[in-house]
């Protein structure tokens, strides 16, 4: 996760957990639709403007400039939409984001919510670019996806590394409590070992102090 990524997304994650990864779409699917949409939207138009002398007539110069900013702001709208369809995986949960100028969706789930991740294949050039579709079926029959998402499989293993490990933190915190309570009872049951030793050598030091005094006869 590089340090963009990471001061970027970081306003969707509690401040108590830490955020280890940012799974992104994959860049191609986003570079095929600014490819096309920059040859129909922007290169054509401007090929027809200069090569014809009688559009040039009716539609003046400023128009389209003023046509090729407002393409040139959409392809930026869609980068932009594009860069924050996202999973963002803590140490907790993963959380989905898509987010857009004008609407924003999450949704989110815990590791112990999560009853398997797996992903599927739409064509067999996905397989060629590594992007497929990523998903997650939650315990209560609801799943949510990140399509086209890059490097799936990478995702998946770090999703289930995650998982396990978080399996054994919380047998280590069960042994720790078990520990704690046994580590409480022997040093409560060291502590009256201690307060008993300390009164019996009070006794015996009174018992001393009683044997010294005159006329005082020893009956043990």
């Amino acid at each position: 996760m590089n340090k963009f990524d990471q001061n970027f997304f970081s306003k969707y994650v509690p401040e108590w957990q830490e955020m280890i990864e940012i799974i992104h779409t994959h860049p191609i699917g986003i570079l095929n639709w600014l490819l096309v949409k920059i040859s129909l939207l922007a290169i054509l138009p401007a090929m027809f403007y200069y090569n014809s002398i009688s559009i040039q007539t009716i539609v003046p110069f400023y128009i389209l400039e003023i046509y090729l900013i407002i393409v040139y702001i959409k392809l930026i709208y869609d980068i932009f939409d594009w860069y924050n369809d996202v999973w963002i995986v803590t140490n907790e949960w993963i959380v989905w984001l898509e987010r857009s100028l004008f609407k924003s969706k999450s949704d989110s789930v815990s590791y112990e919510n999560i009853e398997w991740v797996w992903v599927e294949q739409n064509w067999i050039i996905d397989k060629i670019f590594s992007k497929w579709d990523l998903l997650i079926h939650k315990i209560w029959d609801d799943s949510f996806a990140l399509n086209n998402a890059i490097s799936p499989y990478k995702a998946v293993d770090l999703i289930e590394w995650i998982m396990n490990n978080e399996d054994e933190d919380i047998e280590q915190d069960k042994f720790d409590m078990i520990m704690d309570a046994l580590g409480w009872v022997v040093w409560n049951y060291l502590d009256k070992k201690k307060e008993k030793t300390k009164k019996e050598e009070i006794l015996e030091e009174k018992i001393k102090e009683i044997e010294k005094e005159l006329w005082t006869i020893d009956l043990r």
